[in-house]
């Protein structure tokens, strides 16, 4: 019975994936045809459309153009659905040379352009960052991703982002699948809360009432951290998730730390600019996203 159905799922999901991979591959194939000249020394990033209330709703996104930000390097945006070459989004160009993965990249322009965010810790602090970053990437990420897809049964973001109703199906079966695969998507929503509950705790113990995660000087860390943080805060409009932001208000303060020193222009990086007094979203004047 559990053969069938496994067999069932893989048939559903070929069916309903072959309309998106066909487009995909039309894409790549019309993308590679025109060659663009790009400004030397300029990294051309890579990524989907703006998001509604924060700059993407992709999380290695906002971490890496945070990244860009805070080291000063020089970049370009091109809002595409254009895979990089191992799958994933996002991924760069950097005179002439396509690098994917957004942690890859910042340790790549690190080397190549000397760029240093860690110069101010200690020994035993860059273990502790490498520690937390590994925990907000690979166990955090997919925490959000399961509230995002299996408990947000409004998707309002992805609607607001004219996501169509056979694209959210497809992304739901398999986003939803690999949850399962990876292990934390077979747990219980209780058991997925007091699990985030345990990220959200050491985020905020650790930080206290420092201004960046390590104190007054911003790290590359703080990148990963408020790429993962700002699915929570500006993309994931659930009360368990407001109730955890009410808990740990420490981190919500760090949120909006990171967005005033970082993105000024965060209004016109997202779709929807709200204010954060009141809740009512903003007109913009332009019409227009960075």
């Amino acid at each position: 019975m559990l053969e069938n159905l496994n067999r069932t799922d893989l048939y559903f999901g070929i069916i309903l994936s072959t309309p998106v991979v066909l487009l995909v591959l039309w894409r790549r194939k019309n993308s590679s045809n025109s060659e663009v000249v790009h400004p030397k020394d300029t990294v051309i990033f890579h990524q989907p459309g703006r998001g509604p209330f924060a700059p993407s709703l992709s999380p290695f996104v906002v971490k890496l153009e945070t990244y860009l930000r805070m080291a000063k390097i020089p970049y370009q945006n091109v809002h595409d659905s254009i895979r990089g070459s191992k799958g994933k989004i996002p991924w760069i160009e950097y005179n002439d040379v396509t690098i994917p993965d957004s942690q890859l990249i910042i340790e790549y322009l690190n080397k190549l352009r000397d760029v240093d965010l860690n110069r101010h810790l200690t020994e035993e602090q860059e273990a502790v960052a490498v520690a937390f970053q590994r925990m907000v990437d690979e166990h955090t990420y997919w925490l959000m991703v399961i509230n995002r897809w299996k408990y947000d049964n409004e998707m309002r973001e992805f609607k607001l982002s004219n996501w169509s109703w056979l694209k959210l199906t497809i992304a739901r079966w398999f986003v939803n699948s690999q949850t399962h695969q990876q292990g934390l998507g077979r747990h219980t929503k209780d058991e997925i809360m007091a699990i985030l509950n345990k990220d959200f705790h050491s985020l905020s113990t650790y930080l206290g009432k420092k201004k960046y995660i390590f104190g007054d000087i911003p790290s590359e860390l703080d990148s990963s951290i408020f790429g993962q943080l700002s699915q929570f805060r500006w993309h994931l409009a659930l009360s368990d998730i407001t109730d955890l932001f009410q808990r740990y208000q420490n981190l919500d303060r760090y949120c909006q730390q990171m967005k005033n020193a970082f993105w000024p222009d965060w209004d016109d990086c997202v779709k929807y600019p709200v204010d954060e007094n009141s809740g009512i979203v903003k007109n913009k004047t332009n019409g227009t996203t960075n």
